[in-house]
């Protein structure tokens, strides 16, 4: 497990280059840096219902700063997050339920410890301009591809620890990573070790992939990820924007994903959703359409999930990220699954109300394959509404309210979470 002793020499060695060079070549740094201090509030109550009987409720307070520098002979440049978390309520826990945004205490499964320290710190580096150039980072950080990326649904992130780098040359961009540790977003420790389901170790995730967009709005974007002996994963999508006049536009999009067995580190799920093959693998194939009236949009998208159980991470701890449009509280990505969901939303900006939006989904599936061959149906409906204050004393202030509502295999789950997050910037 590393400790802060990357950020504190990485700390030292801007220092120690920031002593000997002159004023205006530290101007870019100093100048174009910024500070951000965000409050964090969640309270989450969520509930098992239909025989799936469970109450986790938890209320928590959480802090974050983050500070960007600017880059240094405008080329390098670091980036340092840090926050804690600790709770105010979680009368679930009493009755030894588990918690979300913090982590069960081991001598006692009615309560909860407080967290704090480092969510990200790298260095970054950029060459060359808009239109032909490279940009990477090194260190612990928050990242997203299109098969992996690190979640920031609780009161404090997850990251990866590891390299990111990006070339682009007007509409073309290739990148690629390689991650070799985490930090969960319920923990206090810097990074651990990747691990399988079974704890043993992943030596490192990598990844690498390609896009390009056309002037005319059509592009494509393709990617290919493996976890050490563990598991490999491919991903195609192409996407097209129509132009409809009169703040219209359509835009479609088909999106094509992969996930196949690695090595001897992948360890079969067990229970209903064992596969029926030793060989994992799983397919899905997704399309959207959605329409954009100035600040409504309403859309429609279908996924066909074949094989086998989608498997979203590329490690145990990782909370996963799979690029469908069924993928929502619940993923819809279950061996033979055929699921529908539509989607709408509104920015009130438009009504006078700036700062205030709003989105539904509704999905509903069936055909679900189960172990004992029988098939199943889901169906999920979730609302969310945020409004961030524009001006006064409390701008920069969001309030966002989530629920959803899920019925299906893993147990029926009524959800409510509220979020109050208020930024301010420091520098």
């Amino acid at each position: 497990m590393k400790t802060f002793k990357f950020s504190t020499l990485a700390a030292a060695v801007v220092a120690a280059s920031a002593a000997s060079i002159s004023t205006a070549q530290a101007e870019g740094f100093i100048e174009d840096s910024t500070g951000k201090l965000s409050i964090r509030n969640y309270y989450f109550n969520e509930s098992g219902k239909n025989g799936a009987e469970f109450d986790r409720r938890e209320w928590v307070q959480g802090f974050r700063f983050d500070f960007q520098s600017g880059y240094l002979f405008d080329t390098i440049g670091f980036d340092y997050s840090a926050g804690a978390a600790f709770k105010l309520d979680n009368p679930s826990n009493e009755k030894g339920f588990s918690s979300t945004n913090l982590p069960s205490d081991k001598s006692s499964s009615s309560d909860v410890n407080d967290i704090a320290g480092t969510t990200q710190a790298y260095i970054k580096a950029k060459f060359g301009d808009e239109n032909l150039g490279v940009n990477g980072k090194y260190g612990l950080m928050q990242q997203g591809t299109e098969t992996f990326g690190t979640s920031g649904s609780r009161v404090l992130p997850s990251s990866v620890f590891g390299a990111y780098v990006e070339g682009h040359a007007s509409g073309f961009k290739l990148y690629g990573a390689r991650f070799t540790e985490t930090r969960q977003r319920n923990q206090s420790f810097f990074s651990e070790d990747l691990k399988n389901r079974s704890g043993e170790e992943i030596d490192q995730v990598d990844i690498i992939g390609a896009g390009y967009e056309f002037d005319n709005g059509l592009g494509f974007v393709v990617e290919h990820g493996k976890s050490d002996d563990y598991i490999k994963k491919r991903f195609a999508k192409v996407y097209y924007t129509i132009d409809l006049g009169n703040d219209m536009s359509v835009d479609l999009d088909a999106r094509y994903g992969k996930a196949e067995e690695n090595g001897n580190k992948f360890d079969k799920f067990k229970g209903a959703n064992a596969y029926k093959n030793d060989d994992y693998e799983s397919r899905y194939y997704n399309a959207n359409a959605t329409l954009n009236v100035g600040a409504a949009s309403i859309g429609v998208g279908y996924n066909r999930t074949k094989d086998g159980d989608w498997v979203s991470g590329y490690f145990d701890q990782d909370h996963g990220t799979t690029n469908s449009s069924l993928s929502l509280w619940e993923d819809f990505l279950r061996e033979g699954e055929e699921a529908w969901v539509i989607t709408a939303g509104y920015d009130f900006a438009d009504a006078g109300i700036p700062g205030l939006t709003a989105g539904l989904t509704y999905a509903n599936s069936d055909n679900i394959h189960r172990r004992n061959d029988s098939d199943d149906t889901a169906r999920e409906f979730s609302q969310d509404i945020t409004y961030r204050f524009q001006s006064g004393a409390l701008k920069d202030l969001s309030v966002q309210y989530q629920h959803w509502d899920y019925n299906g295999p893993g147990g029926d789950t009524d959800s409510h979470r509220l979020k109050l997050i208020y930024d301010i910037a420091l520098f």
